[in-house]
This record gives C-alpha cells, structure tokens and sequence, in this order.
C-alpha cells in the first residue's frame, strides 16, 4: 500500500478522535451549563415563591437576596402572573405593588424593542399593562396592529388596563377585524374594564362598522349598559332580516324593552333564529307567552321545540304539575315526548 495512502488513513483516524473528544467536552460543557441553570432557577424558586406568597396574604417580607434582572425576569414573571391570574382583591393589589418593588416594569420597558423572541415581547406587553406603566403607551400602540394575533392582544389588553377611557375606541373596532383575536379573551378585557368604559366605544364601534364586523361587535354587547344594549337591538332587530345578526342580538337581549320584537322571531323563517327567540323568551317572557311557545312544540327542529320546552318550563317556574297539565293537553306527540324530557331533567337536577 503507497505510504501516502498510510498517511492519510493515519490523519484520518486522528481527525475521527479528535472530533469524538471535542463532542465530548462540548456534551459535558451542555450538561453542566444546565446543571448550574436548574440550581439557579431552584434558588430563586426557593427565595421568590415564599415572597409571593407572603404579598398575597400581605404579610411583611423583605427584598430578596436575588434580584431580577434582564437574564432571570423570565422566570420570575411566570411565576408572579401564574399567582395574578388567580388572585383578585387586595391580594392582587398586593401582587402588583410586588412587580414593581422588584422592579419588572423598568425591566419590560427595555425588553419591549429589544425582546430577543416573541414569548419575551409578550411577557414585556403584559407585564406593562399589570404594571400600568404609561412609558410603555407608544409601544404598545404599535404592537396593536401587528399580524400576531397574540401580540397584538396582549397589547389590546395592556393598553386598556394603562388608560381605559382611551385604548377603547381603538382597541373595540379591532374586534370586528380581527377573527382571530380569541372570543374567550376578548369577553375577559371587556369584563375587566366594565360597562361604563365599554358602553359609549362600542356604540360608536357598532355604528360604524362595516356590515361584515357588526355582527362580531353585536355579540360582545352583553358587556355594555342596558340602554346601549336596547338601542342597539332595537335599530338592528327591527331593519334587519339576516338571520346571524338577528341570532347575535336575540343573544344579547336582557331588558323587556325589546319584548316585541323578540315575539315577532318566533316565527321567522330560520330555525336557529327561532330557537334564539324561544331562550330569551325564557328568561324575559312572561306567562302570556307560553301560548306562543306552545305553538313551538310543534316546529320541524327538535332543538326549537326543545329551547321552547324549556322556556315554558322557566315561565312556570319548575312547577312540575303545571307542566304535567299541559303535556296532557297536547295532542301532538312530538310537544307531549318533548315536554316530558324537560320534565325528566328537572328531576335528575
């Protein structure tokens, strides 16, 4: 064999070591780089879960001896918001003043423009909306029309929580372009910032929004004062034969004001429109109306007939010989078998 050939094996075979060996340090350099991480998280653990503790039931407690700072904000913000979401009241008052104490909002005033991933950048958002930190407002704003739903809504959410007499007007219309802003979360912002700041931004939202975004900003109306509520329902109920719409506004109907117009859907050419008049009527109706709802036993769609079953059962409120008197009285099977399964759930209830 040509002693070139010889060597080259040779070189290679020690290449073939030495990248062994380097792969080697490289694993055992990982290994203990995590090792020391986890016992620093553990540490801080150890030292940051008793502070929160303490802050939530408002007992003394002193600064820690780990601070937070740029590298370990992370860790203690998982931990300070995971107590946050449970807690209301004073403990939650308490859990702030202890955001700011170990100053998290100075923290996320840099991290908003200089985040290095997502997660972080939305850690930042929150924490300023918590922290009600207006520094962080122009940010914010920016954030709000971003295509990441997540980020935009967290920015939605922290700019209501800064000012909410001005984040409204521009975070409402959103909803309504916005599908992908989650229905469940959207509802928790309204909630949080109550009826007085929702009720004139999302009037003046609904009335000039496009015919494509009134229905995604009619379903959130429940949040708003009983007089926006009505004079909402009673301009689009009365103009308006689509049946989504008139779904949205059956949904967000709460005052007998608009009696009339729910009694004039009974009959409406969709059934889930029916069935949407049949539960209000449950709750708002009164005693004359079960003649209307008896008429309703009979519809084609079982869930009308049932949702109408129901409000009946509501209007005689769970008295259960009345509502055996009347299922005597049918003559139709489909309104006696209906009536009946209404009847059996009250008594598994």
């Amino acid at each position: 064999m040509p002693s070139d050939v010889i060597d080259w094996v040779q070189w290679l075979g020690l290449g073939s070591h030495l990248i062994a060996l380097l792969l080697l340090i490289y694993v055992l350099l990982l290994r203990g780089w995590l090792w020391l991480q986890d016992r620093n998280r553990q540490r801080a653990w150890d030292e940051w879960r008793p502070l929160c503790m303490n802050a939530i039931c408002g007992l003394p407690y002193e600064h820690p001896s780990i601070p937070v700072t740029s590298r370990n904000w992370l860790f203690f913000f998982q931990l300070w918001h995971h107590y946050l979401l449970n807690m209301r009241g004073e403990a939650r008052n308490n859990l702030q003043q202890l955001g700011l104490l170990m100053g998290l909002h100075h923290i996320a005033i840099k991290k908003l423009d200089s985040a290095a991933n997502d997660h972080e950048r939305i850690a930042a958002i929150i924490t300023s909306g918590i922290s009600h930190d207006a520094r962080a407002w122009n940010s914010l704003l920016r954030y709000l029309h971003a295509d990441n739903p997540a980020r935009s809504f967290a920015a939605a959410r922290a700019l209501t929580r800064i000012n909410p007499s001005v984040a409204l007007p521009e975070v409402i219309p959103l909803i309504g372009m916005r599908p992908n802003w989650n229905r469940n979360q959207v509802a928790g912002l309204l909630l949080e910032a109550g009826p007085e700041q929702v009720s004139a931004p999302l009037l003046q939202a609904i009335t000039h929004a496009p015919k494509d975004q009134i229905v995604a900003l009619i379903r959130f109306l429940r949040f708003a004062d009983g007089d926006t509520c009505d004079t909402v329902l009673l301009r689009y109920m009365t103009a308006s034969e689509h049946p989504e719409l008139l779904c949205a506004c059956l949904k967000a109907a709460r005052s007998k004001k608009v009696l009339p117009l729910v009694r004039d859907h009974l009959t409406n050419e969709h059934w889930f429109v029916r069935v949407e008049a049949a539960n209000v009527l449950g709750y708002l109706g009164v005693a004359e109306d079960i003649g209307s709802l008896l008429q309703l036993l009979t519809d084609s769609h079982w869930w009308v007939r049932y949702r109408a079953a129901r409000a009946i059962g509501e209007l005689l409120r769970h008295d259960a010989d009345k509502l055996m008197h009347i299922q005597q009285q049918q003559t139709d099977r489909y309104a006696a078998d209906i009536l009946a399964q209404v009847a059996a759930e009250w008594k598994k209830a």
